[in-house]
């Protein structure tokens, strides 16, 4: 998936080739996430994919000017839950998002999830979920996002599938000073099983 847009900026899926701008731009503006640093565990624990199925990756580089360009920003998403806790619900983690200092106040940080979001709801995607830092969450709250509390749990309004067949009810506690923010994808009435929310938002229900 490649493609140019009016202003000129190059969107593409991320490849082998971009790994060191990638881990370069991690090490500066995502300090915390340590994992993301080393161009090594890139490769290694292959963090690439087109998001063109619910299961996977979707890793998608925005550049200035044409493929060769500076790096704008990146971001991942994945199918977290199926693979860290074998849960089939069709949902994607916003893992990171990164843009570079010169480009900020430009939309393009709105343009990269919009886009994961386009490419997740062709795949199947319900929703979208992450823990976003202090300095994020006006950024979060404007792309329409359900934002959970300080400190506060999200958890699932109906039981989900784990892999076995098994159903389940689950509840998540943020990292220490994040808060967790929810996409959905789709308002179809049926077409989301099992979603998540902020736990104030479940006592509603």
């Amino acid at each position: 998936m490649s493609t140019e847009n009016s202003d000129g900026d190059y969107w593409a899926s991320a490849s082998l080739t971009d790994v060191p701008e990638i881990a370069a731009l991690a090490r500066v503006e995502l300090p915390s996430m340590t994992a993301l640093h080393a161009e090594a565990g890139w490769t290694k624990f292959n963090r690439f994919g087109r998001g063109e199925q619910v299961r996977g990756n979707c890793t998608l580089v925005l550049r200035d000017g044409g493929p060769n360009g500076p790096l704008i920003g990146f971001i991942w998403a994945d199918d977290a839950m199926y693979t860290d806790h074998g849960i089939a619900e069709p949902w994607w983690c916003i893992n990171a998002l990164a843009i570079a200092p010169q480009f900020r106040g430009e939309g393009r940080g709105t343009a990269l999830v919009s886009e994961v979001a386009a490419v997740g709801a062709l795949a199947g995607v319900a929703l979208l979920y992450g823990q976003s830092v202090p300095n994020s969450v006006s950024f979060w709250n404007r792309l329409g996002c359900v934002l959970a509390d300080d400190g506060e749990s999200i958890g699932t309004h109906s039981p989900a599938r784990r892999v076995t067949g098994e159903k389940v009810m689950l509840t998540f506690e943020p990292g220490p000073g994040d808060r967790f923010f929810v996409k959905y994808l789709t308002s179809a009435p049926g077409s989301v099983r099992s979603g998540l929310l902020p736990a104030s938002r479940l006592k509603s229900l």
